[in-house]
């Protein structure tokens, strides 16, 4: 056990136990009276929580948010339904995939794999205008890819990647595949067009919705 964390960080089984302790709970009942919110950090919720809670420094390495444990960290919105029944707000968003990089990548070596065959996701409840602070976090899930599941994520990112290495990265669209969408930014954002896009989780309500 690392003498410096109340879990150990090698270990994905002690990162999700000691996750429970965010349960029912808010960031701010982890910070003192005067911490301020850094603001316009790109996936700063899921920064806040490592700094915050998981007391790990941010970084902006390429490899997974616990390297040591080989798992990725994913903080996820819910939202009531009309029926007041809790839903997954949004398609979860893996990684962002490198135009140049990806084609030279087998699946298993691959970012998106290496990153997030094992994720740590927390699940927290969407309120409109409300600080990141004051965001309640609900559920807490340790996932990996599903063996059943394996070989159409596979397919799917080999689509991907198909697309990419005979020029066709513009017309990438997430009808082209199952449970992996690559879904570029928009037309405004020529440089994420032209050189990267997010890969999302199709079946992502599908395969969690049961937990």
């Amino acid at each position: 056990m690392n003498q410096q964390l109340p879990y150990d960080k090698t270990s994905a089984e002690s990162i999700w136990q000691y996750s429970a302790g965010l349960l029912n709970h808010t960031l701010r009942d982890f910070v003192s009276a005067d911490y301020v919110e850094k603001k316009g950090d790109k996936g700063k919720l899921g920064k806040m929580v490592e700094e915050i809670y998981f007391l790990v420094k941010n970084n902006n390495r390429a490899e997974a948010d616990f390297s040591e444990a080989g798992m990725e960290l994913k903080c996820t919105p819910l939202k009531h339904g009309a029926k007041e029944q809790l839903l997954i707000k949004e398609r979860l968003v893996c990684n962002m995939i490198d135009y140049m990089a990806v084609v030279n990548e087998d699946f298993e070596q691959s970012h998106f794999y290496t990153k997030c065959q094992l994720m740590l996701l927390l699940f927290y409840l969407y309120v409109k205008d409300t600080d990141n602070l004051d965001l309640e976090f609900l559920l807490s899930i340790l996932w990996r890819f599903p063996a059943k599941d394996l070989a159409i994520i596979r397919h799917d990112y080999e689509t991907i990647v198909g697309k990419i290495k005979a020029g066709k990265a513009h017309e990438l669209s997430e009808g082209d595949t199952l449970y992996l969408g690559a879904c570029r930014k928009g037309q405004k954002d020529r440089s994420s067009s032209q050189k990267n896009t997010p890969c999302r989780l199709l079946g992502y309500q599908a395969l969690h919705s049961r937990q």
